[in-house]
């Protein structure tokens, strides 16, 4: 493991080199972990900066390459794709910006060799107008609390968010919501002075640790959506924009999750102190990096969880219940409100008509 952070470090240009080259063994296992951690490209950037000595096995540095091309090739695309979204919805006469992803891409010094997802689009206007106006191009359109899985292009799946993220907590949330209102205006402005319009970095301070917040309690995190905050505080602050982010997380209840989030970027990827919002948590931190290590990307290699085709959604709803039990001493107000907030999304659901699905109540 510590070889893995090493290498990742060297990547951010916080480490020159490998006190100890690895073995053939030891660099299958680094490669391994990257593709969990969907960091292949990343790791990659690390290997070329190491002296030749102390590279991979021939055979499994080619497939390392390949891979990585892919990825170049595929953020070409996402890109592209991107601009096009955009402007078909300022065309339409919606403001919007992308999300987390391809416009986060941009602050990594070769964002390219980021591994990239879906698209995930913030467009103004709410959920009532916004899901009327999606729901005119694509009649099924499946529509939940924050956002609409709107269409595919080629493979990538667009979601339309009426709202960045949430919170289980009633109160935390409308705190949330109140912080998105406030910034939103001068945030939709850039959607008409760029052809790749992005939050700008006092957004992403808190909504991008919101997110990943909100995914350990679905189906987990990795080291991607970490790195991804990384850069965002590796962009700088002032010590006045310290003091607001530090207020609204206070204001959200997340300033262990926030002391955990820095350790881990200490302990992963060797972040400076003078970057750290605050104080690292050591406790909670080493059992966050435990959860991301187990989990992988978003969850897709936790073998605790039972993806078991057939079981009914009330199972799956228990299930989550009980995954989310083992952070109750840790983070107990999200926790207990997960489960009032499922029941009331699927009421509300029912209310507005977006009911279009039986699968929802254990995935929001």
């Amino acid at each position: 493991m510590v070889l893995f952070f090493d290498l990742l470090q060297i990547a951010l240009g916080n480490k020159e080199n490998f006190s100890n080259t690895p073995t053939g063994e030891q660099w299958q296992f680094i490669y391994d972990l990257s593709v969990r951690q969907a960091l292949i490209g990343i790791a990659f950037l690390g290997i070329k900066k190491l002296p030749e000595a102390q590279r991979p096995p021939k055979h499994l540095l080619l497939k390392w390459f390949a891979t990585t091309e892919k990825i170049k090739e595929i953020n070409a695309e996402m890109n592209a794709k991107s601009r096009s979204v955009t402007k078909r919805f300022l065309e339409d006469g919606f403001r919007s910006l992308i999300l987390k992803g391809q416009g986060i891409a941009s602050l990594y010094p070769e964002g390219d060799f980021r591994m990239s997802g879906d698209i995930d689009v913030w467009v103004e206007g709410g959920r009532k107008i916004v899901s009327k106006y999606l729901r005119g191009i694509k009649k099924d359109c499946k529509v939940v609390y924050h956002h609409a899985d709107f269409i595919q292009i080629g493979y990538t799946d667009i979601e339309v968010h009426f709202t960045p993220t949430w919170m289980n907590n009633y109160f935390s949330n409308n705190r949330l919501q109140r912080f998105f209102n406030e910034i939103k205006e001068k945030e939709f402005a850039k959607a008409t002075e760029s052809d790749f319009p992005t939050p700008s970095l006092k957004f992403n301070r808190i909504y991008l640790l919101v997110h990943i917040y909100r995914h350990l309690f679905s189906e987990g995190i990795g080291l991607r959506q970490l790195m991804d905050y990384y850069y965002v505080l590796a962009q700088g602050f002032s010590d006045e924009e310290r003091e607001h982010c530090i207020s609204v997380l206070k204001d959200l209840g997340m300033l262990r999750f926030t002391g955990a989030v820095m350790f881990v970027l200490q302990k992963a990827f060797g972040m400076r102190d003078e970057l750290l919002l605050l104080a690292p948590n050591e406790k909670e931190g080493e059992f966050l990096l435990k959860e991301i290590l187990i989990a992988g990307n978003f969850g897709q290699y936790d073998e605790r969880i039972n993806r078991s085709e057939g079981r009914s959604e009330w199972s799956l709803f228990i299930n989550g219940i009980r995954r989310n039990s083992r952070f109750l001493w840790s983070y107990p107000s999200e926790v207990l409100w997960s489960p009032i907030f499922k029941i009331w999304h699927y009421i509300m659901r029912l209310k507005w008509n977006y009911f279009d699905s039986n699968k929802y109540l254990s995935k929001i």
